[in-house]
């Protein structure tokens, strides 16, 4: 009896195991940005649909840390910036020295994302050179906002000890200490509207610095990650246009991920398109042509290759 009993419920522990969904994870970034809105939204939408998948977003510190752990397989999926996936590719800026991710592969483009610098006003900081000599957060070191940031400013002939102090803080900290004077800028990239970006600008009288010139011209050209790009301020009720330079958010993965996780993210985030966008307002105009063409450095996934073939543009 008792040997009968054990095989029954060594049977039953054995179906409800078969019957666990398969759990994914997305590499984010800071849970006050734009990354672990985007992912959120998407593992919702998959969760909804896929009895025998679960999706969950993780906050890391951005895209440099979501690109090793991907590598290193402690994250599955990954929302990086388009100059931050070419550098992995190459072996470039912050993965000088490393071998190549040659295993790195496309699963979709998200959406633009402006290299945004907030100041206080009292900082009288009107340009990127106007910067020189304060306080400044770059971001945390393991984000894709120092490591462009840091692209940048080596181009123009910068580095740390031209500035007061360059910290290295996480999206909500950075803000918070802006917010009380106690920095003097901010550097951030980030989709917009940006409910972060709306509150310093209308809580804490934040200004966006415009980010142009010769030099940052010369650096566009020089570097075919980088787009020339901008941000209405109508976004945060003001007039205007701030420019600036971009680049993309887009969706990673290794070539040994499955084809059936890799077409269900793609597959339920066009079938839900316009819920998607009302979750995470960076995805708002998010398009079945933009996700396929647009800041795609690494080459797509098999399965997201045959997923586009398949529902077209």
């Amino acid at each position: 009896m008792f040997r009968w009993m054990a095989v029954a419920f060594l049977s039953v522990s054995t179906a409800a195991q078969a019957q666990d969904p398969r759990l994914y994870t997305i590499g984010s970034g800071d849970v006050n940005g734009s990354y672990y809105a985007a992912a959120t939204a998407l593992c919702q939408e998959t969760n909804r649909a896929e009895a025998a998948l679960r999706c969950s977003p993780e906050a890391t510190p951005g895209s440099i840390y979501n690109m090793e752990a991907l590598r290193n397989r402690q994250l599955d999926f990954a929302i990086v910036q388009s100059d931050v996936q070419n550098m992995a590719l190459t072996g470039e800026g912050p993965f000088l020295g490393k071998p190549a991710f040659s295993d790195l592969r496309s699963v979709m483009s998200l959406y633009p994302e402006t290299l945004t610098v907030l100041s206080r006003p009292d900082a009288h900081v009107l340009s990127l050179g106007g910067l020189v000599g304060k306080r400044v957060d770059i971001g945390l070191p393991a984000s894709g906002r120092q490591a462009t940031a840091m692209r940048l400013l080596t181009a123009l002939g910068l580095d740390r000890t031209d500035f007061r102090a360059l910290l290295e803080l996480s999206t909500g900290t950075g803000l918070d200490e802006l917010c009380a004077g106690r920095i003097d800028a901010t550097v951030l990239i980030l989709g917009h509207p940006s409910s972060v970006v709306d509150r310093a600008i209308n809580e804490c009288d934040a200004r966006l610095v415009n980010i142009s010139g010769p030099e940052v011209r010369a650096f566009i050209e020089a570097n075919d990650d980088y787009v020339y790009s901008s941000i209405p301020r109508s976004v945060y009720g003001k007039k205007g246009r701030i420019l600036s330079i971009g680049v993309l958010a887009t969706l990673v993965t290794r070539t040994d991920m499955p084809d059936d996780i890799v077409a269900a993210i793609i597959k339920n985030t066009i079938a839900n398109l316009p819920s998607i966008g009302v979750s995470a307002a960076v995805l708002e105009k998010l398009s079945i042509r933009d996700m396929q063409e647009s800041g795609l450095a690494a080459p797509l996934h098999p399965a997201a290759a045959a997923m586009f073939t398949e529902i077209g543009n």
